[in-house]
């Protein structure tokens, strides 16, 4: 695996958190499609004020993003440049306020806000638990399920950006449309507002048994994927064009499209995100070849993934 050798000298002139910096940190065990290269540095924050600080001080030069709970992103072979943020527990915290209202750290899981609701009897939260990331980047790309998005219950978002702004934006101003927002690159997600409505146990509890099984009956879920590939479009399913074009069980190298749900692209044991993303690419190719219709990403692909792009 490819060491950024430049990693140590980097954290030397950092400004120096409360925080861990960690150079050349190892980030394919900890995604969903266990690919992929080192981050440069990786910086595990105190807080949101030891994160402000931070990126107060972080060279205009030198870049960054964070990684949540990496189920909706391909990390390339060569790995992620510049520094890494992993919000940790300080960021994951979660209570009911004003009724039935939830605020919620962004890295808390979806599956566990989703947990959260049903045992305080607060519905509208049940197709969270179908999704496989936690609350940033689900206000980020509007992630949704089951004919509902993270639209129709977020209230505001608290949002940090690369000055060390910590503020508040509502909704409504954040353009959610199918599957993103207008919430800048840079900018991070601190923590969320939702509305939920007052329910029953029992009624929660069924509803995502019910979404539960028809995911686990439909969706490769015991397999290495990252989750749904591409968008939808507005004529059609993807999963529907990629089965049209004839790119059931296709592969290339380690990596195949599903045959349970061809809308998922699945690491037989021995992908690299190279495999994977060329299977994509090849997947866009073809569907736009038989249908006339060009296929978008929803998984992110992330880092660099060659020698010449370091």
């Amino acid at each position: 695996m490819k060491l950024w050798p430049n990693a140590e000298l980097l954290v030397d002139k950092l400004h120096k958190p409360n925080g861990r910096l960690i150079p050349n940190y190892p980030l394919a065990s900890s995604s969903w499609f266990r690919v992929g290269g080192l981050a440069e540095v990786m910086f595990f924050p105190e807080d949101v004020h030891d994160l402000a600080i931070f990126l107060q001080k972080l060279p205009k030069d030198i870049s960054y993003c964070v990684l949540g709970n990496k189920s909706n992103i391909l990390i390339r072979d060569y790995g992620i440049p510049g520094i890494v943020i992993s919000l940790g527990k300080a960021f994951a915290t979660i209570e009911v306020v004003d009724g039935n209202k939830i605020l919620s750290g962004c890295s808390v899981l979806d599956k566990k806000l989703s947990s959260f609701a049903l045992q305080n009897n607060i519905g509208g939260f049940s197709f969270y638990n179908s999704i496989p990331g936690s609350v940033g980047g689900a206000i980020k790309m509007n992630a949704g399920a089951f004919d509902k998005e993270t639209k129709d219950f977020l209230i505001e978002v608290t949002l940090l950006d690369r000055s060390g702004i910590i503020y508040k934006v509502k909704s409504s101003l954040l353009d959610f449309k199918y599957r993103s927002s207008n919430i800048p690159k840079e900018t991070i997600c601190v923590s969320a507002l939702y509305q939920g409505y007052c329910s029953q146990y029992d009624k929660i509890y069924d509803e995502m048994l019910s979404m539960k099984n028809l995911r686990n009956s439909s969706q490769p879920l015991r397999e290495k994927t990252g989750g749904s590939t591409f968008k939808n479009t507005e004529s059609k399913k993807a999963w529907e064009l990629i089965e049209l074009s004839g790119c059931r069980g296709l592969s290339v190298g380690g990596a195949s499209v599903s045959k349970k749900h061809c809308n998922f692209i699945i690491n037989n044991g021995n992908a690299t995100a190279c495999d994977i993303e060329s299977l994509g690419k090849l997947i866009i190719s073809k569907v736009e070849s038989v249908t006339g219709i060009k296929l978008e990403w929803e998984i992110k692909c992330i880092g660099v993934g060659s020698k010449t792009e370091t």
